[in-house]
């Protein structure tokens, strides 16, 4: 690399102050970040200067479109400026609903796009069949998928190469299968595959660190591999924002009593009510319970 004053590039992995960069002109570059003010992670448009044969980054921009999650106490930033988010899940005892609904606000909140993948339908859908429905009711894209097989990869793939859209993230629960879709789309990735405990039915996680990958079949795309969550805080998020997550929640809340109307206990609100007569998924509205629940714990401290 011939010495510049200055570059501009794409954070592709970050480890306290170690950085590997995606260049403006295509090459893949490692460095440091020159001070500790300096705060990046995978996804993140930094500038940054050869010294001698040296890089360093000197500076960070803005970014939009970005993934945060709650973590003891901590907000932590996994990925910036992400044009699409899969959320992925799995068929069987690993599939939680839970924290894809927690995965689906985090983004909702940053305006991610998003889209639900369900991996392993090798295993039979019959089970998740309602679920789904209630997904692609309230307007969540949904790909059921087999990494193992092969199957249906070619409409992920689809998305990927869709205008608009540069950095992908990967997002799901430990076991779900995220590696495998990753090795798929990029061989090279070579991303260690974990097994999921028959005990527990909990995956072992193999990915440690978001890590971002070059995806070259049609133009020069990164995805990435966020770390595989057990729980996905989200404590940093406003009431507000979390209210407008829940699209069916919007839809239905015209027809409150109250303008400001939370969907807890207040009166004559269209949200519970239909939730009452089976409008609403129930297990939709204990999620947004729990989630306010946390953001409310955390005030308290």
């Amino acid at each position: 690399m011939t010495e510049q004053l200055s570059n501009l590039g794409t954070v592709l992995e970050a480890a306290r102050r170690q950085v590997t960069i995606l260049s403006e002109q295509g090459e893949v570059v490692t460095g440091t970040v020159s001070t500790k003010a300096i705060k990046v992670v995978v996804g993140d448009t930094v500038t940054f200067e050869n010294r001698n044969g040296r890089i360093f980054v000197t500076a960070g921009s803005p970014s939009t479109h970005n993934l945060y999650r709650s973590y003891r106490g901590v907000l932590k930033k996994m990925g910036a400026n992400v044009d699409l988010l899969f959320v992925i899940g799995a068929v069987g005892q690993i599939l939680n609903s839970v924290v894809i609904d927690r995965m689906l606000v985090a983004a909702r909140v940053q305006s991610i796009p998003t889209v639900l993948v369900i991996n392993k339908v090798d295993l039979g859908l019959e089970e998740l069949s309602q679920l789904l429905e209630v997904y692609r009711k309230i307007g969540i894209e949904v790909i059921c998928c087999s990494a193992k097989l092969s199957q249906n990869m070619e409409q992920i793939e689809a998305r990927i190469n869709a205008d608009g859209v540069r950095i992908v993230a990967l997002c799901g629960v430990s076991g779900v299968g995220k590696s495998t879709i990753l090795n798929h789309m990029i061989p090279e990735a070579e991303r260690r595959v974990g097994e999921v405990s028959h005990r527990t039915g909990q995956g072992r996680q193999t990915t440690t660190q978001p890590r971002g990958f070059l995806y070259n079949k049609t133009g020069q795309r990164i995805i990435i591999d966020l770390p595989g969550v057990q729980f996905f805080g989200l404590s940093h998020a406003s009431v507000e924002g979390v209210m407008r997550a829940f699209p069916e929640f919007v839809e239905s809340a015209v027809g409150c009593r109250f303008a400001d109307c939370r969907h807890l206990q207040e009166p004559e609100c269209a949200v519970r009510d239909a939730i009452a007569n089976g409008t609403i998924a129930s297990w939709r509205y204990d999620s947004y319970l729990q989630i306010l629940e946390e953001i409310e714990d955390a005030r308290k401290y």
